[in-house]
């Protein structure tokens, strides 16, 4: 029951709690990975669509899956002022409910650090891309200084009520899924606090069957 409430009160919150980030730069970052998408597009977790305005022209159907209520409620309504004709589905990234090959370009922002089975996900996204087909990701990660490693293991109070895993290898778990890292890059959250601070930037993709 808490976990429920906090969650609906973080929907509520999390664009005044992300707006420092986004203004200083984090905008700019989501901005240049997402210019490289392309053709059928699914986002994986929207919440509450900060991507939606970052999209470029190259994209021709988009989906927006998320599996919270509150987030949802959200999203439809940016989404009806931004991308109107975005599709947005109510999903687990765990079970994506399309065929296979559906996508040419999957994307994940601060998602795959709070999925209950990253493998899984990752699975279930290579699965909806064509073969070829890229995900586009930018994800909270475990820290390289032991010490705040060590803090984000500790999961302190409220990232175990959201459901998120900032200590996660990310990087890693990509690599051992289906999908093949073609780019990375590391960098910093701006104006994050520090647990959050770490994060990768990059491109994976669906390997050809060709």
């Amino acid at each position: 029951m808490l976990r429920r409430l906090f969650r609906r009160f973080y929907a509520l919150t999390c664009d005044v709690i992300s707006g420092p980030s986004e203004r200083a730069g984090l905008a700019g970052q989501r901005t240049e990975l997402l210019a490289c998408a392309t053709g059928a597009t699914i986002e994986i977790g929207a919440a509450t669509g900060l991507n939606l305005r970052h999209y470029p022209p190259t994209v021709t159907r988009l989906v927006l899956t998320e599996p919270e209520a509150g987030m949802t409620r959200r999203l439809r309504r940016r989404a009806a002022e931004l991308w109107r004709s975005a599709e947005v589905v109510a999903a687990t990234a765990e079970h994506l409910p399309f065929p296979d090959a559906s996508f040419d370009t999957a994307v994940a922002t601060f998602v795959l650090c709070s999925v209950a089975d990253e493998q899984q996900a990752l699975a279930e996204i290579a699965r909806v891309l064509t073969p070829g087909g890229q995900l586009l990701f930018l994800e909270h990660v475990r820290s390289a200084d032991p010490q705040i490693a060590a803090k984000q293991d500790k999961m302190p109070f409220p990232y175990s009520l959201l459901g998120c895993h900032p200590n996660r290898d990310t990087l890693r778990e990509i690599n051992e899924s289906p999908l093949s890292v073609e780019s990375a890059r590391s960098g910093e959250v701006p104006k994050a606090p520090m647990i959050e601070r770490p994060m990768i930037v990059g491109i994976a993709r669906r390997p050809s069957t060709t």
